[in-house]
């Protein structure tokens, strides 16, 4: 129990005199401590004052900085951090128009929600995979109507987030190439980079239409995203280009421009000239073997999750009726070569072999495959490791077209 102290304000008679004798040498010592004290308390509160003041400047100068930086990046680099210019742009596709772009650092994920969003079509073949299909221009499906959905980087959630986004609108194709990478199954915490972040409402949208469990990375709202658009190395980087660029972003009929990449209707892009002149034969050899070596001992891993989702999507597609057809992309000779006997060669049999489980348990076709001699694509066929040419892609969707040609239709 806490003691309560009372001070009523009485003295006993006989102890008045006491007191004050007591207190006569000491009451100027302790009015004058009292006032040097009080001194102290004006000063103190007074800096108090100004030091809050002081903190609230530096806070309301740091908030505007912040937001200029923002501005800046969203207005220098709005493919990146735009959302309103990625849906303009999506439109634009959608009206089979062109875009030139600065260059393809740009958010696809956006882009190709929006995009398909504004289809006017259910095309007869989705291709799903990461930017090695970046070339996979829609003639190549000859007599298909071929439409690209390829994003940066692809994980296992894109592949459920880009099959929700067809699903959603109506769209989905009737017939479907979904490609396994090697890093496709790769746990969260084991990603170097945050590119698939944009995609996780679609994920969890189409996570919930199978009933399967979800990660809850980054669930408060708060996305690394937010941090690029704060970012100063970036802005110098955004503000370089814009400067050094003759010519800014604009939609056009052409297909291919000297100095800027182009964003095409079917999905795919193409590069710029200038860009062209850059993939040299060198450049991709040091690439390829530069990459080989920093993967020979990081062999792919296979997160559960991610291997139990897509395996729930997989039944969906096949109960959907869709025919699905697994691509394993081909690497660069050079860089297939030079992981041979390595940590890296093991995790990625891993991976062929959970495709092939998956082929047989829902009777899809096998194409492709990561060994380049097998598909037939040679080293001059590469910009780097691993983004191959459309002469290279074309022999994928030329094994898919075989396939297809040799089903009997329904009505057949």
């Amino acid at each position: 129990m806490g003691i309560t102290y009372e001070d009523t304000g009485e003295r006993r008679q006989d102890a008045r005199r006491i007191l004050e004798r007591a207190d006569t040498g000491r009451r100027q010592a302790d009015r004058e401590q009292l006032e040097l004290l009080g001194d102290e308390v004006e000063s103190s509160d007074g800096s108090g004052i100004f030091a809050g003041k002081y903190v609230l400047l530096v806070a309301a100068i740091l908030v505007i900085a912040l937001s200029v930086v923002q501005t800046a990046n969203v207005k220098l680099a709005p493919m990146l951090n735009d959302p309103a210019k990625i849906d303009q742009v999506a439109g634009i596709l959608a009206n089979d128009r062109n875009y030139h772009t600065y260059d393809l650092n740009i958010e696809t994920r956006r882009l190709r929600h929006q995009h398909i969003q504004r289809l006017n079509r259910t095309p007869e073949l989705a291709v799903l995979g990461a930017s090695h299909w970046q070339e996979g221009h829609a003639y190549l499906g000859k007599n298909v109507d071929m439409y690209n959905a390829h994003v940066h980087r692809d994980y296992y959630e894109d592949i459920l987030a880009v099959t929700e986004m067809f699903v959603r609108y109506g769209k989905l194709p009737p017939k479907m190439i979904i490609t396994i990478r090697d890093n496709l199954f790769t746990p969260v915490d084991d990603r170097t980079d945050f590119l698939w972040v944009p995609v996780l409402d679609d994920y969890r949208a189409m996570a919930a239409r199978l009933g399967i469990p979800v990660h809850n990375a980054y669930s408060n709202g708060i996305t690394p995203q937010l941090r690029q658009r704060l970012s100063l190395p970036l802005l110098k980087a955004n503000a370089e280009r814009y400067l050094r660029s003759p010519i800014k972003p604009y939609p056009s009929s052409a297909n291919v421009h000297p100095t800027l990449d182009t964003l095409l209707p079917d999905g795919s892009i193409q590069w710029s000239t200038l860009h062209n002149e850059a993939f040299t034969p060198e450049r991709s050899r040091q690439l390829a073997l530069a990459f080989a070596e920093q993967r020979r001992n990081d062999p792919p891993k296979l997160d559960e999750l991610g291997v139990e989702s897509v395996d729930k999507l997989f039944a969906y597609l096949s109960d959907a009726g869709v025919e699905v057809y697994l691509a394993h992309p081909p690497f660069n000779p050079l860089f297939w070569d030079a992981v041979q006997g390595s940590a890296y060669m093991e995790g990625l049999r891993q991976v062929e072999r959970l495709t092939k489980m998956f082929a047989a348990k829902y009777k899809f076709e096998l194409i492709g495959g990561f060994d380049p001699r097998k598909v037939g694509c040679t080293k001059d066929q590469y910009i780097d490791s691993e983004h191959s040419r459309p002469v290279c892609l074309a022999r994928i969707i030329d094994e898919f077209s075989r396939l297809d040609k040799g089903k009997v239709s329904p009505k057949g």
